[in-house]
């Protein structure tokens, strides 16, 4: 009697899971079906807006808009408008922004795209972060600058790009020093920021923020990607601050991205210094270094670091060595005989079969017969 129940037990439990199995499929087959129904919608929603506006836009962007002849934009169609609308502005430059611009305007952009920072969407808050960027509106700088606290770095990263493009001077001011405290910001993404902001404006207040940096001590890592963005400032500016880096200096990240910038003779000893360094990365930097600065001086340095132990230290050497002024090919072909070191010979003759390789393009070689 007691089997009975116990399998009449174990055969209802199984009915139950099976069901539960067969409903919750079910329920994943209909969202699944019911979230493809959604995109379709959207992607017919897009397609319809995109041609209601198409030409509109492509006039603004021509400065050919009248405001007597604008349509109206509805709070279903803004996202696909917006992403259209930003899509052109970031892919033109100069009076054409200032068209789609107008445009913006006489459809209040503005005042339509404010309500979606609050959106619990990531998509359509950096969508309102971008738009009201693009657009330029003063207005908009206190909300936006809210954001960049945000604890999303994407979110914050956008808000303060979007804060430059509305008032440069001010953000430089007050919020350069982001680059910095955010450590959660990709650098790719800084740097195309940085490169948007004119050099005549950005170059000294960015060297003044490395030089405060370095004299505070700031982490490895962080401080050689804050030099890294001295590319974008002047040599007259940044020149002092990277030769006052580099002898005081012992870090090896911080040393590599000051060597990486170094564009002046003035340096040129405290740079053959680190040829010798423990450190193959620093030598593998050095070697590069003293290839592009092109002092016949450099070019025993460049041979004997053909011998080093490091491979790829060698083959850098061997390439800024055969770029050499002065480095003919016959004097070239000599040395792939005459080093005492096979590590030597062997590197010098595989850059030279690759440059030979690349024989029907144009080459940096300074070979002549």
């Amino acid at each position: 009697m007691e089997s009975v129940i116990a399998f009449n037990i174990a055969v209802t439990v199984a009915w139950w899971i099976g069901a539960s199995f067969t409903a919750f499929s079910l329920l994943c087959v209909g969202v699944m079906l019911a979230l493809r129904e959604l995109s379709a919608s959207s992607n017919k929603r897009r397609e319809v807006v995109n041609r209601r506006w198409e030409n509109t836009l492509f006039k603004a962007a021509d400065n050919e808009f009248k405001i007597e002849n604008r349509r109206q934009l509805t709070k279903k169609n803004l996202p696909h408008f917006l992403y259209e609308w930003n899509y052109l502005h970031e892919s033109i430059s100069g009076e054409s922004k200032s068209g789609l611009n107008d445009l913006g305007e006489s459809l209040k952009l503005h005042a339509m795209t404010y309500e979606l920072l609050k959106s619990p969407f990531v998509d359509k808050r950096l969508m309102a972060v971008n738009t009201l960027g693009n657009l330029g509106n003063a207005t908009s700088y206190p909300s936006i600058e809210l954001l960049i606290a945000d604890r999303d770095p994407v979110i914050s990263s956008w808000a303060w790009r979007a804060l430059f493009r509305i008032d440069v001077e001010k953000t430089l001011e007050k919020h350069l020093e982001k680059i910095v405290s955010r450590r959660d910001w990709s650098p790719i993404f800084v740097a195309k920021v940085l490169k948007e902001i004119d050099c005549d404006t950005l170059s000294k207040p960015l060297c003044c923020l490395v030089e405060k940096h370095f004299a505070d001590g700031l982490e490895e890592r962080q401080m050689s990607r804050l030099i890294s963005y001295l590319s974008f400032t002047k040599v007259t500016d940044h020149g002092e601050i990277l030769s006052k880096i580099l002898h005081e200096s012992d870090q090896k990240e911080v040393l590599i991205a000051c060597l990486r910038h170094i564009n002046s003779n003035e340096d040129l000893e405290r740079i053959r210094e680190f040829i010798n360094d423990e450190r193959w990365e620093i030598r593998l930097q050095v070697v590069q270094t003293l290839g592009r600065l092109g002092h016949k001086k450099d070019i025993d340095l460049l041979i004997d670091a053909t011998d080093d132990l490091d491979w790829w230290v060698r083959y850098r050497a061997a390439s800024s060595l055969v770029s050499m002024p002065g480095m003919t090919e016959l004097r070239i072909e000599k040395l792939t005989r005459t080093l005492p070191s096979k590590f030597s010979r062997d590197i010098i003759r595989q850059v030279i079969t690759e440059i030979q390789l690349l024989c029907f393009r144009e080459t940096t070689l300074t070979l002549s017969k």
